[in-house]
């Protein structure tokens, strides 16, 4: 079952869709930030948190849910 959106990723403009696609290519950023950028930009494309997740290589949708609403 998935996770109720209580707080639902906002509208991205362009600069932010930008630089968050540059972190997460990038090879020199903390695997953590390539990660949550990878996540947010999934989210932003429509994707579900568990997806998500996994596109970033992790586990836990809920740790991806946290992140949205801190976004």
């Amino acid at each position: 079952m998935s996770r109720v959106r209580k707080a639902p990723l906002r509208e991205l403009t362009q600069e932010e869709r930008d630089v968050l696609s540059q972190i997460a290519r990038s090879r020199s950023e903390p695997a953590v930030h390539v990660a949550r950028a990878k996540s947010l930009l999934e989210v932003a494309s429509g994707k579900s948190y568990g997806a998500a997740a996994r596109a970033a290589g992790r586990k836990s949708n809920d740790a991806v849910a946290h992140l949205v609403s801190r976004f």
